[in-house]
């Protein structure tokens, strides 16, 4: 009777320890689980911080990429622009040199053609020195000619309003007939070169009640 009971009590003390021992197992297991489910949460973890700093890094690139590309674009259109300008001032200035291009040479032939021909337009009382006023007008008449198919031409300045931008007044008259400031007489002719002042008119302007103005 002893030894059964004796017997009882073992397997009991052995469905016992079995027991705790299937407890100790499954709170192993527990806890292995649960480490593993943290690594593997700490593993995302890390990797998902890993991706925003690349993320991070990679939109930092595209940004400082796209801001260099900008930059090179601006710098490429001003240079295009200064290209543009300078070619277009280059086209302006050859037009320009070839508009002008007998300026010079038309302002050089003014001053001695103006001078022959008021020496011709002097009177002659020699029949023989007349009939070579008369050729050398024709030859003075034919250069004036060339001069204006260059672009030559005269300032309009006798019965017109003075204008400074045209004309140089080197005296001043009082004609109370006319207005003020009217050109009375031409000293000396103006000409102009296409649209260019080659050389202003001398011209005599009249100037209303002179004397009062001067003695106030």
């Amino acid at each position: 009777m002893a030894d059964e009971i004796k017997e009882e009590v073992k397997e009991e003390v052995k469905e016992e320890v079995k027991e705790e021992a299937k407890v100790e197992e499954k709170q192993e297991t527990e806890a292995e689980t649960q480490k593993k489910e943290e690594t593997k949460k700490e593993k995302k973890s890390k990797e998902k911080e890993k991706l925003e700093k690349l993320e991070k890094k990679y939109l930092d690139d595209i940004k400082k990429l796209e801001e260099d590309n900008q930059k090179l674009r601006n710098e490429y259109l001003k240079c295009l622009a200064d290209v543009e300008n300078t070619k277009r001032r280059l086209k302006e200035e050859s037009v320009r040199d070839r508009k002008y291009a007998s300026q010079k040479v038309v302002g050089e032939l003014i001053n001695p053609i103006d001078m022959l021909v008021k020496i011709l337009d002097m009177p002659a009382s020699n029949p023989e020195v007349q009939n070579y006023q008369m050729g050398f007008k024709m030859i003075a008449n034919q250069l004036v000619d060339i001069l204006k198919s260059e672009g030559l031409a005269p300032v309009k300045a006798l019965g017109e309003k003075f204008d400074p931008a045209f004309m140089q007044a080197v005296e001043t008259k009082e004609d109370p007939e006319k207005e003020d400031d009217i050109v009375l007489s031409v000293m000396q002719e103006g000409y102009m070169y296409k649209d260019r002042v080659l050389r202003p008119a001398m011209v005599v302007v009249n100037k209303k009640n002179i004397e009062k103005k001067e003695e106030n």
